[in-house]
């Protein structure tokens, strides 16, 4: 059955491609599901930058958000780190 999903073109130097191809192996998955699943994580990044983005297109001041952005990300590493140490 074919997928709805909108499909997009992406062009990669080899670098990227070995990489990429090397990653999906070693997971057991093909490449598409590989990059799909990585932008998928990516996605609440992409809608915070996207956001920034328009308010400078406004000529609003970003700072506030940005701030936000960098905190939320610094307290995603304290979660990771805590729980490593955790295991320690």
């Amino acid at each position: 059955m074919p997928s709805k999903k909108t499909r997009i073109n992406l062009t990669v130097d080899d670098d990227m491609n070995e990489l990429l191809a090397e990653l999906a192996a070693l997971q057991g998955v093909p490449k598409t599901t590989l990059v799909y699943e990585y932008l998928e994580a990516m996605r609440p990044h992409m809608i915070e930058i996207r956001d920034a983005i328009r308010m400078v297109n406004e000529k609003k001041d970003p700072a506030p958000h940005l701030r936000k952005m960098l905190m939320n990300t610094q307290q995603d590493f304290l979660d990771v780190l805590k729980e490593e140490l955790k295991y320690d």
